[in-house]
């Protein structure tokens, strides 16, 4: 494969200074996507949010279209960064008492929520291929499932099975409204996932 930029896709800056700027202009566009939609918004506007001439950007950028996949390809970085964070907490924090259990769970990806909330919008433009999230996720899940076997050793296989899918459930739903409800009520949907996420599993470790 060559490594020659396409007309649709973003040019590598090969400077410091390059790369901030190339930041920039992505801190700028996804601001914007989050106020007007994927669809909508200009490379005029970016440039103006950023500081930038228009020129600049096509410097980086050849289309709009190699903005939105420079930020996919930023989120999906992020995001692997975000798995194994939460890999990690689950694996050492089975034994916690379930609140900071739940806490430690969520935490990252809590954080990357607020930092990067279109992550969710840009991912809800293409239907994910299923065996390719499944690769995704399949540590964590793995990781999940075992620190619930943990915590409730005489859960079946099917039992874990319908926790898991319903505590997925619970994460994606509430990430849609965090996407959503715009940016003074993310942190607040970040708590209501801790507590949906806590009450659901607290009835299975009651006495």
């Amino acid at each position: 494969m060559s490594d020659t930029p396409t007309l649709s896709s973003p040019r590598p800056p090969r400077q410091e200074r390059g790369r901030r700027r190339m930041d920039e202009i992505l801190d700028a566009a996804e601001q914007l996507l989050l106020e007007v939609g994927p669809a909508n918004g200009s490379v005029q506007e970016i440039a103006r949010r950023a500081g930038s001439s228009v020129g600049s950007i096509y410097h980086f950028f050849p289309t709009k279209d190699a903005i939105v996949a420079a930020l996919r390809a930023r989120h999906e970085e992020e995001g692997k960064q975000v798995r194994v964070a939460i890999r990690e907490a689950v694996e050492t924090g089975a034994d916690l008492p379930l609140a900071e259990f739940v806490d430690r769970l969520i935490s990252p990806l809590a954080d990357f929520v607020e930092r990067r909330p279109a992550a969710f919008m840009l991912g809800a433009l293409d239907a994910p291929d299923e065996k390719e999230l499944a690769h995704k996720d399949a540590p964590l899940e793995e990781a999940l499932r075992a620190a619930l076997r943990h915590r409730d050793p005489h859960c079946s296989e099917d039992e874990l099975d319908r926790r898991l899918t319903v505590f997925g459930t619970i994460g994606r739903s509430v990430a849609d409204l965090i996407m959503r409800g715009g940016p003074q009520h993310r942190h607040a949907f970040v708590e209501e996932m801790k507590r949906a996420m806590y009450g659901y599993l607290l009835t299975y470790e009651m006495p």
